[in-house]
């Protein structure tokens, strides 16, 4: 199966949101196969972009997927190994709540709507041209609730800000994924996961894990963290072996 990614219309589209100063030129990718490993439906991103039409992509992708899974058309693997308890799960409708203020002098949040136009994405997509300390008025309470969570707004105030905000939102059914850009190899990012971990080994975040990937290549824009929160059935022991 081709996948959206490897269209020419995909490539050709996403160039004016390329920009060699984000760094979000391998994260973009790398969030689209975290999103079809983990299948989340309800994602929220903080930061808008060329990551938000990956994102988008893999919701697309998603949604066709499971349509025929649920269909009860042939799964992409082994059906040996079929967990029936996700499907049989009420499962919310894929989308992506994405975030911008359009604050940034170099943005291309400007430019996501009509993209994702283009490519027959905005279905998918709920852009908020505002400011994410805002999400508690502006999405209803009954929406608050998100599989996935992509931030790459950095500052320490804004990362202080963002676990106090959206931790609380991160869901618990199939357990879910907050992923910060940039956190290795800067003063305020480091501090930022120093008191994360601090707050892991105190229990304060029970049941939740970390880990940061690095781009040696690069000084700055040049990592993120993948902090887990395991919950639902990402939680339980289906098996004796691997």
């Amino acid at each position: 199966m081709k996948t959206i990614l490897q269209q020419k219309d995909f490539l050709d589209s996403i160039k004016p949101l390329i920009s060699s100063s984000m760094g979000t030129e391998e994260m973009a990718p790398l969030l689209y196969s975290i999103i079809k490993f983990t299948r989340p439906h309800r994602v929220l991103e903080i930061g808008a972009g060329l990551t938000s039409i990956y994102i988008l992509a893999a919701l697309s992708e998603l949604s066709s997927i499971e349509k025929n899974e649920f269909d009860g058309n042939s799964v992409g693997y082994d059906p040996s190994l079929k967990n029936e308890e996700y499907y049989k799960m009420n499962h919310s409708n894929f989308i992506l709540h994405s975030f911008d203020n359009l604050g940034h002098p170099e943005t291309s949040a400007n430019k996501v709507l009509e993209v994702s136009k283009k490519l027959d994405l905005d279905k998918y997509l709920k852009f908020w041209n505002n400011d994410y300390l805002e999400i508690n008025k502006l999405i209803p309470e009954k929406e608050r609730s998100f599989d996935l969570i992509w931030c790459d707004l950095g500052g320490l105030n804004n990362y202080l800000n963002q676990r106090e905000i959206l931790f609380p939102l991160l869901s618990d059914k199939v357990g879910s994924y907050i992923i910060f850009h940039s956190t290795l190899s800067n003063v305020h990012g480091l501090a930022f996961l120093n008191h994360l971990k601090l707050s892991i080994y105190q229990g304060q975040l029970p049941g939740f894990e970390l880990v940061s990937l690095f781009e040696p290549q690069k000084k700055r824009q040049n990592s993120c963290t993948i902090i887990r929160k395991a919950r639902g059935i990402s939680n339980r022991i289906y098996s004796e072996r691997p």
